[in-house]
């Protein structure tokens, strides 16, 4: 399903292949009344959204293209919202259980889901 779904929103095939054999190791923290959402990847390189729950900002996911993006966090899970220019939007619903995280995402213009599994380790 998650690569049907990278298909539906345009990523080259390379690219979605790539993200899909990927192993980042997700990590939300609190600082005060700021969030801190970090992804390190399998070679060390780390990439942070700095926000406030319910607040918008604009976030640039790849060059060139950006969205709004809203984080609602609650206890044990974390949603966001990016909607882009077109209107489309996608939902990330983060689950936070014991040392795991399940992230299922969803989009405004496509019937099905996809989930994401990570493990601590």
């Amino acid at each position: 399903m998650m690569m049907m779904m990278m298909k539906y929103l345009g990523i080259p095939a390379e690219i979605a292949a790539a993200w899909l054999q990927s192993k980042p190791s997700p990590k939300l923290e609190k600082d005060g009344d700021t969030y801190i959402a970090s992804t390190t990847d399998e070679n060390g390189e780390k990439k942070e959204l700095k926000f406030e729950s319910g607040v918008e900002f604009e976030e640039e996911i790849l060059p060139g293209i950006t969205a709004k993006t809203v984080f609602t966090v609650e206890p044990e899970q974390a949603i966001q919202v990016q909607t882009f220019p077109d209107g489309r939007s996608i939902t990330y619903k983060r689950q936070y259980k014991d040392k795991d995280l399940v992230v299922e995402l969803t989009l405004s213009t496509w019937d099905g889901s996809a989930t994401r599994y990570y493990k601590a380790e």
